[in-house]
């Protein structure tokens, strides 16, 4: 969709994720200066800077600091929008009592809703970021920031 066809409630929320997601100047997020050159050195130090930042704990694998506030924000929100999207179903019957049927539907829709939330912006996030840029500050191959059809923040 064209930014001329978008409504002004799509555009302020854009602009209200832009504004807390972007990395400052629109370099690499963990780059020091803005021309980033590819020293070797400097990369190095940007590969531990993002280390230091990355998250870890039972049964997950490491995730970049920008994967981890994506797991989590997805999860809320997506188990949010999944359990209100459910929640009618209860009102069905099918052989629980009313109460049965809330407690199932609820909790079948935050889970389905909270994992397919944190599979997008667990993905997505590190793009709104700008963790998925090569050295020379350009969108990495696979990114939805390289795709011509799209703007500079893959929409």
């Amino acid at each position: 969709m064209s930014a001329e066809k978008r409504s002004d409630a799509v555009r302020r929320t854009e602009g209200k994720i832009d504004d807390v997601t972007r990395a400052s100047d629109d370099r690499q997020k963990y780059a020091g200066r803005k021309d980033v050159s590819g020293d070797t050195d400097a990369l190095e130090g940007q590969q531990r800077q993002e280390a230091n930042q990355a998250w870890a704990g039972p049964g997950l694998p490491a995730s970049s600091d920008a994967q981890w506030k994506g797991l989590v924000m997805g999860s809320l929100v997506g188990g949010a929008i999944g359990l209100v999207l459910l929640l009618p179903v209860a009102f069905i019957p099918f052989g629980l009592t009313l109460t049965g049927r809330l407690l199932m539907c609820g909790v079948i829709g935050a889970l389905a809703g909270g994992t397919a939330g944190a599979l997008y912006f667990g993905g997505r996030m590190p793009e709104l970021e700008g963790e998925t840029v090569d050295a020379d500050g350009s969108p990495s191959v696979g990114s939805t920031a390289r795709d011509r059809r799209t703007d500079d923040r893959g929409r």
